[in-house]
């Protein structure tokens, strides 16, 4: 079938998430330019998407979610992980857990010891800034007048309450910002979340923006493959609503379709590996063999107790409760539909010789599943922790030149023994924080790993049959200048001209923390670069590091 031309376009991006809707809204602010911004899955506005407390429905929501499941993992007891990404307007923006964190300074100059001179800490604060309006305002972390809707959370709960001082009881710093000077501590979290609705990419810098006739939204659009002319992108192809359609691209096509879709869409159309490419008969462009190479992501663990006291959440959760919840929330957008729950946190080292927090601790004053595409509440509360830089790592790739068929990928978690030990002694760590006093009051028996499982092997057992993701995959279309690289500092794919790649999938490394802002900094910082603006350079204020 000869493909429907859909017209022509300067930019087309492809994938609408935590990047994608970054980069159409700040390209379609040059009026002369025209943007067409290409989503798979359906428009944004579902009460699920837009209430904060529903988050854990897009979870078990293939509508809204790709509803991926990875190959088995070796270190996992070769279970396959179940991997939710956003297949939505705005992305996993779109279905995440609204979690506001930046990772640690010291990730992004790390970034630029490894040669990416571009990246450092300095380079990054002025693009976390502009990005943002953080409720407490502006100072010399912090940005004021930003699309991106940032609140503090109320954590007013017992259990919340709990957590904290049990943190502080445990030696751990009460941190005020933990997107400022200080991550490593105990804290209050803060979410983009604004008016009780989820502040995603798509209703920050599309929704919010207006209507603008230099930019163009589609959804429902399954891209199959960008076409080249030569070495330069020069046409989209997709299927929509059944049929074949193709967009030409002036400028540049940019990929943001994340960590699994992009490296897929890449090899699809003949840029990897030569020889894995010819075995699935696609024409090779360009000889890029690190794409899909390096994935990455946070191995997760809960560590789950019951309550004494009838203060979980979950406890208001009944019938009626869910009720009350949903037109409270309609009516005013206020009450518990407009938390996300995660309403306190915190970053530890495990090991005095850690440079930065090595674990996450992410809060949840319920028993509930989150983690394996499930969502059962029960009365209790959940201390969900995650290693920060792993060194296991994995790789996307495809067995099938079908642009339909889903990506095969895999993470390899914990196959390597120091994120296996790392993530023992997180366990521990939250054990002894739990037998801090301020949980005298309120703690019940432990739940999982449960009390008979007590020694290192024991708990690393568990760990085999019971981690999984925090939903964080990034690294396998890593930035840099050596061969295994996939694109350069300004994300320009290797090989080829007119297009780049643009999410978690260019980090050269995983950072410390949820990655939804991290990826929205750097969509900022390359929208800068496109529209060939002076890059924003700010002194760099110091940074917590410890002694």
């Amino acid at each position: 079938m000869i493909a429907d031309r859909g017209g022509s376009f300067d930019y087309v991006v492809i994938g609408s998430g935590s990047a994608g809707s970054v980069i159409a809204g700040r390209l379609a602010e040059d009026a002369g330019i025209s943007v067409l911004l290409l989503e798979a899955g359906p428009t944004d506005q579902h009460i699920y998407i837009r209430m904060p407390a529903a988050l854990g429905y897009p979870l078990i929501d293939r509508r809204h979610n790709w509803y991926f499941h990875s190959e088995p993992e070796p270190g996992l007891d070769n279970r396959k992980i179940y991997e939710a990404r956003g297949k939505v307007l705005g992305g996993s923006s779109s279905i995440n857990g609204m979690n506001w964190v930046r990772g640690n300074p010291w990730d992004y100059d790390h970034w630029a010891q490894l040669g990416l001179t571009s990246w450092s800490f300095a380079n990054c604060l002025p693009y976390f800034k502009k990005a943002e309006t953080f409720d407490k305002g502006a100072n010399e972390f912090r940005g004021g007048a930003g699309p991106m809707m940032i609140e503090t959370c109320r954590a007013q709960n017992p259990l919340y309450e709990a957590f904290l001082a049990a943190g502080t009881q445990t030696g751990l710093a009460h941190v005020e910002d933990h997107n400022g000077y200080r991550q490593e501590g105990v804290h209050i979290t803060q979410r983009n979340v604004h008016g009780g609705l989820r502040w995603s990419t798509s209703q920050a810098y599309i929704h919010a923006r207006g209507f603008r006739p230099n930019l163009k939204v589609r959804t429902g659009v399954r891209v199959t493959r960008i076409e080249f002319l030569a070495k330069r992108a020069v046409r989209v192809h997709a299927r929509a609503a059944g049929n074949s359609v193709a967009w030409e691209v002036r400028r540049e096509a940019i990929l943001c379709g994340g960590a699994i879709n992009s490296p897929q869409m890449l090899l699809l159309s003949g840029i990897g590996n030569p020889q894995d490419l010819r075995k699935l008969g696609v024409r090779v462009v360009a000889d890029v063999p690190g794409v899909g190479q390096g994935l990455k992501d946070h191995v997760a663990a809960p560590v789950t107790n019951r309550v004494v006291k009838d203060v979980s959440v979950a406890s208001q959760l009944s019938l009626i409760g869910k009720a009350k919840l949903g037109l409270q929330w309609l009516l005013f957008k206020r009450g518990l539909g407009a938390t996300n729950f995660f309403e306190v946190g915190g970053f530890l080292r495990t090991r005095d010789e850690e440079k930065v927090p090595n674990i996450q601790l992410e809060f949840a004053p319920m028993l509930g599943e989150l983690q394996h595409g499930d969502v059962k509440l029960e009365n209790g509360f959940q201390y969900f922790l995650s290693v920060m830089r792993p060194k296991s790592a994995g790789r996307v790739w495809l067995d099938t030149a079908d642009p339909m068929a889903d990506p095969k990928f895999n993470f390899n978690y914990l196959v390597d023994t120091e994120d296996m030990a790392q993530a023992v002694e997180g366990v521990k760590f939250v054990r002894q924080l739990i037998a801090q006093h301020a949980w005298d009051q309120l703690r019940g028996a432990e739940v999982v790993p449960g009390e008979t499982v007590r020694s290192d092997a024991e708990i690393a057992a568990w760990l085999r049959q019971h981690a999984g993701t925090n939903y964080h995959p990034c690294c396998s279309c890593r930035m840099g200048k050596d061969n295994m690289a996939v694109v350069d500092e300004d994300a320009r794919v290797h090989g080829v001209e007119g297009l780049r790649v643009i999410d978690a999938s260019i980090m050269p490394e995983i950072i410390s923390g949820n990655l939804n802002a991290p990826v929205i900094m750097m969509a900022e910082k390359i929208a800068d670069t496109i529209r060939q603006r002076p890059p924003e350079i700010a002194p760099t204020p110091a940074y917590y590091l410890p002694a």
